[in-house]
């Protein structure tokens, strides 16, 4: 049985089919449900899934944000990838990105890719294109020396801290800061549980939005 708990939710039958067969293909994943509803979804978060993999045409009339917070309250561990049917623009990716989407996998992507995705997200990191983190970080940020002047008591970050924090609002990815700063994974995610905690937050979404003006 795999390690990574996968919940679909999408409304078209054929189309879960066959992003569960692509998945099946990989022993690490376990579908553990496949539901078409919002409700459902909701419902069944009891299961704790480890990502909820959500076409978003499902939320009709309801937003993006109110389904996110619905799953955090219910297991803030839960992660939400879109799976998109038809292109979207880079505004809307990069406010999906912000609203706390950990990333988004297309229906046309092969198995492999879609299983790629599914793993980085699990591992902590956001799955989107680049450019589109880049812009999502484009705004004026707070610098990591210039912290403690703007947020009140927030305890001193270290200076390989401060470091790693400069590097992911770059958009690099957990694997790309260990490459650079010469350490393991590992360790990088490490240095970021105890970033996230000085930051009082839960992701690295979470930290680029809170570090956003």
């Amino acid at each position: 049985m795999g390690d990574i708990r996968i919940m679909i939710v999408d409304s078209d039958p054929a189309q879960v089919e066959t992003i569960a067969t692509a998945l099946r293909k990989h022993q690490d994943f376990n579908l553990i449900s496949m539901v078409s509803t919002r409700e459902t979804a909701i419902r069944q978060l009891s299961a704790e899934p480890d990502i909820v993999v959500l076409n978003p045409e499902v939320l009709k009339k309801r937003t993006l944000s109110r389904f996110i917070h619905s799953v955090q309250a219910k297991n803030q561990k839960t992660r939400v990838v879109l799976l998109l049917e038809n292109g979207l623009s880079d505004e809307d990716l990069i406010t999906d990105l912000k609203t706390g989407i950990r990333g988004y996998i297309s229906t046309v992507d092969p198995p492999a890719i879609m299983a790629k995705a599914l793993r980085a997200v699990h591992d902590g990191e956001i799955w989107a294109e680049r450019r589109l983190l880049e812009k999502a970080i484009s705004k004026p940020m707070l610098l990591p020396e210039t912290l403690q002047s703007h947020i009140p008591g927030l305890p001193p970050l270290t200076n390989r801290e401060m470091e790693i924090l400069t590097m992911l609002l770059q958009g690099s990815t957990n694997r790309e800061i260990a490459v650079e700063s010469s350490i393991s994974e590992r360790t990088v995610k490490t240095h970021l549980y105890r970033i996230y905690r000085k930051l009082k937050v839960k992701s690295r979404t979470k930290a680029i939005a809170l570090l956003s003006h």
